[in-house]
């Protein structure tokens, strides 16, 4: 078998694979996720496929997403597009065709791989779940008891001056995928979701929210801006529509605006998407430039993935260095158990490592990993 590239010609075949594979309805790739699967927005080289007969049965796409975690901008391969024809199944198709990407993402210097999918499915890959992200349930109690007012929400279409207003306050997130202006157009814009927004006086506020017609009524996917104004949008949609409670997400309560917080009703913590280290190195050198990262002067710890690459973190005289290979206090773990340590929802490591680099771990560990769900593929 043999893997290679997309040709834009089969664009539509392409599309009608993917529908037919998951199925999906018709222009549903495209109307749900433009932002990678608009034919502007595809990236071909990209978009790996086997064929038999000339026909394509297997297709997996790379999708560069540059991430910005707690204000470090880190180059990421999100995945999408994972399918096989159901009659082609059982061949080892997906296996050839990852492997082919993994290589690909190694030689463009990938330091990590994100997707959403099954864990049972994509552990076998490398993939863990990873990342804190909160969820907020605000009920229409919370929103009485905090004495909000609706605000005069509006439906947002496309508004030159109100897109600059949404552009300029997601882009001020410490956590975020970088966007151009047409991804943002094309994400408000896309299938089953709404976008409303509120203005007083020098005060906006926007938030997206599933359409009518979709599924998972209340489940914000997306918001920003002054955090009273987003309560008066939530009042506004909850009577418009009759929606009894609503789901915020954030990367972590300590983010998290008193307003908000308080009108809650609870608040839980799930993972925010899965990850797979392409690059040990890469991925410690990528976190440690936050001036944040915690690490203890005078210490040295070693990370080694079972079978793959080894890195190692040294701090001296109050500067941070990773190198490759093993140093001092190692801990050697699989590649699913690597994630789970530096990317976990709070801190895991196995039991039996030493006492001294248990302290050490939990100086620094877990690494935040947060993605808006507007920015899922």
């Amino acid at each position: 078998m043999k893997v290679t590239s997309a040709k834009p010609a089969e664009y539509e075949k392409i599309q009608r694979f993917l529908e037919d594979v998951f199925g999906h309805a018709s222009d549903a790739f495209r109307e749900c996720w433009p932002q990678v699967w608009e034919k502007e927005h595809t990236v071909f080289k990209n978009t790996l496929v086997i064929r038999e007969k000339k026909e394509i049965v297997s297709l997996v796409r790379i999708i560069p997403l540059y991430l910005v975690q707690d204000g470090v901008r880190i180059k990421s391969a999100g995945i999408g597009g994972v399918s096989t024809l159901y009659s082609h199944r059982g061949k080892g198709y997906m296996s050839e065709i990852l492997s082919e990407a993994f290589s690909r993402m190694r030689k463009e210097k990938y330091p990590v791989s994100v997707l959403w999918g099954d864990r049972h499915r994509y552990g076998n890959f490398g993939y863990e779940n990873c990342g804190a992200s909160v969820d907020l349930r605000i009920s229409s109690r919370g929103l009485h008891r905090s004495g909000v007012k609706p605000a005069d929400a509006k439906r947002f279409f496309e508004d030159k001056q109100a897109l600059k207003r949404i552009m300029d306050i997601y882009n001020a997130n410490n956590y975020r995928v970088e966007r151009t202006e047409k991804e943002f157009i094309a994400l408000y814009r896309k299938r089953r979701i709404a976008t409303y927004y509120a203005s007083r006086g020098k005060d906006f506020a926007y938030l997206v929210a599933p359409a009518t017609e979709a599924s998972g009524r209340g489940e914000i996917k997306e918001y920003g801006g002054n955090p009273r104004l987003l309560l008066g949008i939530l009042k506004h949609l909850q009577e418009r529509f009759s929606v009894s409670s609503f789901s915020l997400y954030c990367p972590g309560l300590e983010t998290l605006p008193d307003e908000l917080l308080s009108a809650s009703s609870e608040w839980s913590v799930k993972s925010t998407c899965m990850l797979k280290i392409i690059n040990l190195k890469e991925t410690l050198r990528s976190f440690a430039e936050h001036p944040g990262f915690s690490f203890p002067d005078g210490e040295e710890i070693t990370f080694t993935v079972k079978g793959g690459d080894s890195a190692t973190i040294l701090k001296k005289r109050g500067r941070i260095s990773i190198q490759n290979g093993r140093g001092k206090n190692e801990i050697l773990l699989s590649e699913t158990g690597m994630v789970r340590l530096l990317f976990g929802t709070s801190f895991w490591a196995p039991s039996n490592i030493d006492a001294k680099i248990l302290r050490l771990l939990k100086s620094f560990l877990p690494l935040k990993f947060f993605v808006w769900q507007m920015d899922y593929i």
